[in-house]
């Protein structure tokens, strides 16, 4: 029987998503720094940088 390959996101966009995902939390951590600490400037700041780490576990994970 013929079996089909399941369809996966490649991990090439997963390494672009994770480069991308950390410059946006530098770029925040860059706000914070300059202007000081507000909850405004923490939270995406903390989301992008948690993003960044799960699309790079995406880019190293074994398939």
């Amino acid at each position: 029987m013929n079996k089909k390959k399941a369809v996966a996101f490649p991990r090439w966009m997963f390494g672009v998503l994770a480069i991308g995902g950390a410059w946006a939390s530098g770029i925040y951590l860059g706000k914070i720094t300059a202007d000081g600490y507000s909850i405004e400037s923490l939270i995406p700041t903390l989301a992008f940088g948690i993003m960044s780490l799960l699309m790079t576990w995406g880019t190293l994970a074994k398939r």
